[in-house]
């Protein structure tokens, strides 16, 4: 907690010609009267630019994503961020839509520049609705909309049960659950979205709802992938299910030399007509240095079963020659995904069905595009092939399903996510085009051979990436819809910037 003691007697609304609230540059005034409001309300949760623990409470997982808000709002409870969202809203003089800008950031590890910060506006940040409750007859888990993930596994780790969630612990549950969220146990149970059973929410007009299956059911169905179209999520109710909470699994690495081995297991482990393996699960991500050409293949592997066979995964683990093998039985809480915090970084995303020379031409031209950008010091060009088989869809559809368009798969898919990280700025937007070039190029090819898949992963998109266009007219609309009825005069269209918005 940060007291600002006699800031309050100042009227901040008088200071924000002079920069006084953003850090040495001028401020719009229904921003400064927004953040007035806010200081006084809650002195030890608000925070100015101008406050020594200012670069603290904005700091982001990657250096991209960091913006320089007005003020930085952390709510304690539900009714906090039911204030803030009226006090958001509320108009300057006679305007009827002039919003104060702001985000919302549960873990903040979306990495482009204003998908959960904002530059001159009011960013509330979740952190301390961290909250991981389980009820009594064990079946929910209720997670505050700041949780990161690792925290959720720790905290729940003995109790005899486990739930999906993100697969790098240092995610937040927020992010992760309203783009849809793939987890270790997507293979049996769906998405991660498909297992809440409830979502509390902070509507635009400050109204505290929850949505449920039998409660605000259309708003319930939004947010399972709808991302921040809608409110404040501010508790996610997500259903269990008993396990002892041991997996088999852990990273091998192997050399890019034998690609053509890692990705015919690749389309092999993702065809269901060789065999459905719910409780195993792999990512296989290329780390590769492209001033040199070197590099690594990291192979994520786990089997949610610790006592299985683990045959689908066996060809994995009989790769040589490895550089690293550590695959064990070990913890949930315990599994090795942690993502320490990185300078600049972009994620873009696509989907194309499961073709092994689809598989291997999506490869070489990933490599092309690396190549663009080999002169550019201390980039790394990582990119990792997901696995979307047809059993994962009707794992998802079985609890119901979602928005995201997925249900009528009639194939088994690959999500390719492409990753890059680099130093300097001053290389931005070379290696923003080269994303772009990246995901063109892979666009242009997987549809010229009839095996693109038009849904984007909004865990993973791009901001020129449209995810929720994705999901297909009739999802869009329905969003759309939702977003009416919900918040007609658009707050959360017009005034929350980042994120995937519904060309409302």
């Amino acid at each position: 907690m940060v007291s600002l003691g006699l800031a309050l007697l100042t009227p901040l609304v008088a200071l924000f010609a002079n920069g006084a609230l953003g850090a040495g540059r001028p401020v719009a005034i229904n921003v400064a009267r927004c953040c007035d409001r806010l200081l006084r309300a809650f002195p030890d949760q608000t925070v100015l630019a101008s406050n020594a623990s200012y670069s603290t409470w904005n700091s982001r997982w990657a250096d991209t994503a960091e913006l320089i808000p007005s003020c930085v709002f952390r709510p304690l409870a539900v009714e906090d961020v039911s204030f803030a969202v009226k006090t958001l809203a509320k108009p300057v003089g006679n305007s009827k839509n002039h919003y104060c800008p702001f985000s919302i950031k549960g873990g903040g590890h979306t990495p482009w520049a204003g998908a959960n910060n904002v530059d001159g506006g009011v960013a509330i940040d979740l952190t301390y609705l961290n909250q991981t409750t389980l009820t009594a007859d064990r079946s929910v888990i209720s997670l505050g909309g700041g949780t990161i993930w690792h925290d959720a596994y720790s905290n729940m780790d003995g109790q005899g049960v486990a739930f999906p969630g993100g697969r790098c612990p240092g995610t937040g549950v927020g992010g992760v659950t309203l783009g849809g969220g793939y987890s270790w146990f997507t293979g049996q149970i769906g998405f991660v979205a498909d297992n809440i059973v409830n979502y509390e929410v902070v509507l635009a007009s400050g109204d505290i709802v929850n949505a449920n299956a039998s409660s605000y059911s259309d708003l319930f169905r939004a947010l399972k992938g709808g991302n921040n179209n809608f409110g404040v999520v501010t508790r996610f109710d997500l259903a269990t299910i008993q396990h002892n909470q041991q997996v088999f699994g852990g990273l091998a690495i192997v050399p890019p030399s034998i690609s053509d081995e890692v990705l015919a297991a690749l389309q092999s482990f993702t065809d269901d007509s060789t065999g459905i393996h719910v409780s195993e699960g792999l990512t296989i991500e290329y780390f590769m240095d492209p001033s040199t050409g070197d590099g690594q293949v990291l192979l994520w592997l786990i089997d949610t079963d610790a006592n299985g066979t683990h045959a689908a995964l066996q060809p994995f683990f009989d790769m040589e020659p490895k550089l690293l093998n550590q695959v064990y039985q070990t913890s949930i809480a315990d599994y090795p995904t942690s993502v320490p915090p990185v300078s600049r970084v972009l994620m873009a995303d696509l989907t194309f069905v499961n073709d092994l020379d689809t598989i291997k031409g999506v490869y070489n031209l990933t490599i092309e595009v690396m190549n663009t950008v080999s002169h550019i010091p201390n980039l790394t060009w990582d990119f990792q092939f997901e696995p979307m088989s047809r059993h994962v869809i009707e794992a998802s559809n079985a609890k119901g399903g979602n928005v995201m368009g997925l249900d009528s798969a009639t194939e088994d898919l690959l999500v390719l996510f492409l990753m890059p990280l680099w130093e300097d700025a001053q290389y931005d937007s070379e290696v923003h085009a080269a994303a772009e070039l990246w995901y063109n190029s892979i666009k242009e090819y997987t549809i010229s051979r009839g095996k693109d898949h038009p849904w984007e992963f909004a865990n993973y998109a791009a901001w020129f990436q449209d995810p929720m266009a994705s999901y297909g007219p009739e999802n869009l609309q329905f969003l759309q819809d939702v977003s009416r009825k919900y918040d007609p005069s658009g707050l959360f269209q017009k005034a929350v910037r980042g994120g995937y918005k519904l060309g409302l």
